[in-house]
């Protein structure tokens, strides 16, 4: 099994920026870890992905946070993402799932919904800077080129895309983000306009294709000409730990944590990737005691 990869780059003789993604292992972890259904786990995967996209165009390796705030199905989602090709995610409901629009093609928008889309990204002074925008379609690569767009004035073409096999395992999962820098000519904007044309909604069937990642980029750029500065091998990474649970435990108070040690033990679930930490009656009387 070859792993997940990030790439990034310029193209165009530096007129451009580009960051390509195969996530396909990675989102199949999250659908197994979370028991997901097919729509469900097509707005996770895209959203995993195009957080990865994203804390790729920024030089702090900080996590980038990206939330639905959003009144569908999903009830929300979130990804925690960065440059280095670490990413996790969960969805407030992983079961949700909707018809099909047409054969083989998932409705994302519609387990979504409407709301809001937020990102927050550390800047260089160690503070988080929180962008919001509507959620102007949930299919989520609009969402992420919107928010581009409006909170950081950056024009972006964002293509997301998830492929769910009938036996319910992700068969493809990736994503390409093309940005022109403030120098580029008008030439070159055609040319990226004519390459997001060209590739339209077939993302997750090129990933599926293309095992190998250069070829894989190599068909998303077509004729382009363009560099590869970096790569970044991609995995889901989750960075709960018993210690950290044990930290939440102590902060709940005495009387919630008498009610715990009365039932005579406690069982922690963490959010992002479903792992399970049972606290018997003596290490909770050890937390109560230490608080």
């Amino acid at each position: 099994m070859r792993q997940d990869e990030m790439w990034m780059g310029t193209l165009c003789n530096g007129q451009a920026r580009w960051v390509a993604a195969r996530t396909t292992h990675t989102v199949e972890e999250a659908r197994i870890r979370h028991q997901a259904a097919p729509a469900a786990i097509a707005a996770l995967g895209r959203l995993m992905t195009g957080t990865l996209l994203l804390g790729a165009t920024f030089k702090n390796a900080g996590d980038i946070t990206a939330r639905l705030l959003s009144d569908g199905p999903l009830r929300g989602a979130l990804a925690v993402g960065n440059r280095l090709g670490q990413v996790r995610a969960y969805a407030q409901n992983p079961q949700a799932d909707a018809p099909p629009k047409r054969p083989g093609k998932l409705d994302v928008a519609a387990v979504v919904g409407q709301g809001e889309f937020a990102v927050s990204r550390p800047m260089d002074n160690g503070a988080y800077y929180t962008g919001t925008v509507p959620i102007i379609s949930g299919e989520i690569a609009e969402d992420f080129a919107h928010y581009l767009l409006h909170s950081e004035q950056i024009p972006s073409a964002v293509l997301l895309g998830v492929l769910v096999e009938t036996d319910l395992h992700v068969a493809g999962s990736g994503g390409l983000l093309l940005q022109p820098l403030p120098e580029a000519d008008e030439s070159t904007l055609q040319a990226l306009e004519a390459c997001v044309a060209r590739l339209g909604a077939g993302i997750s069937v090129l990933v599926a294709e293309d095992e190998d990642m250069s070829a894989y980029v190599d068909r998303c750029m077509g004729t382009l000409p363009y560099r590869v500065q970096e790569k970044t091998s991609v995995q889901f990474t989750c960075s709960c730990a018993k210690q950290k649970l044990t930290d939440v435990l102590a902060s709940l108070g005495d009387e919630e944590l008498a009610n715990l040690i009365a039932q005579g033990e406690a069982e922690v679930v963490c959010h992002f990737c479903n792992e399970r930490y049972l606290f018997s009656r003596e290490e909770l009387l050890k937390i109560r005691s230490a608080d």
